[in-house]
């Protein structure tokens, strides 16, 4: 894990465009590798693969998510403070954070139990949104309906 200064100029570029060109909505995809393991989809990114891994809930959340068995696509609303949102959304509260430590989330989704309803998500994060958001909403995309009623997003 040797960094050039190169790499890190690049890498705190692209940091500070997603902090000042920040959304409040995003769309991000997850596959699971012939590794067995989760990474999140980040194209341009500039350091070892393995930072993309999904750990800690995070892994297993995606396979909750997971339209297929190998991939999930999300979109996230973040820092909006609501105990409501439409149905077919759950929500996500930092319990703590730090910028080289990542930042822990509780689930509000039931099928989150399995795991303890808390995942980690890394400093990846502040590449990806910019941010640790106080609170995310997350709606999967591409669920068969009968699956989105297993997980209680809908009717």
């Amino acid at each position: 894990m040797d960094y050039t200064v190169t790499d890190l100029m690049k890498a705190a570029s692209m940091m500070s465009k997603k902090y000042f060109g920040r959304q409040s909505e995003y769309t991000i995809s997850f596959t699971k590798e012939d590794d067995g393991c989760w990474y999140v989809d980040y194209p341009d990114w500039p350091f070892d693969h393995h930072n993309l891994m999904m750990v800690e809930g995070a892994d297993d959340l995606c396979e909750i998510l997971s339209y297929d068995g190998t991939h999930t696509e999300i979109k996230v609303c973040v820092n909006i403070v609501s105990d409501k949102m439409p149905k077919g959304w759950f929500r996500i509260a930092k319990e703590d954070s730090s910028i080289t430590g990542g930042a822990h989330y509780q689930v509000d989704l039931v099928a989150a139990n399995s795991f303890g309803a808390f995942i980690w998500l890394c400093p990846v994060t502040l590449f990806v949104l910019g941010q640790y958001p106080d609170y995310m909403w997350i709606k999967p995309l591409n669920l068969p309906e009968d699956k989105m009623k297993e997980l209680g997003l809908k009717d």
